[in-house]
């Protein structure tokens, strides 16, 4: 799968998964920086990564080694993020 920048995402880490979006990610998608409302493993509020195993889309943090996998948000799933809002 082939991310953008600004893309809104599914971020699931530490067994949570919530709403978020990707602020940038490298022409070769191995780095990105993600924003999301929340805290994982000490990141508040956004999470650099970079791909650890492509073939299972696992990215891990820069800082700390945090595992973390993300996938673009459905038509469905924006619109259920908008309206609770």
């Amino acid at each position: 799968m082939s991310f953008e920048e600004g893309d809104d995402i599914l971020i699931t880490c530490e067994g949570r998964t919530v709403a978020g979006k990707l602020i940038m990610i490298s022409k070769n998608q191995v780095a990105a920086l993600l924003s999301f409302d929340g805290v994982f493993g000490g990141h508040v509020g956004s999470l650099p990564v970079t791909r650890h195993d492509a073939s299972r889309g696992i990215y891990r943090s820069i800082i700390d080694g945090t595992a973390v996998t993300f996938e673009k948000m459905s038509t469905k799933q924006e619109g259920s993020r908008k309206s609770s809002t």
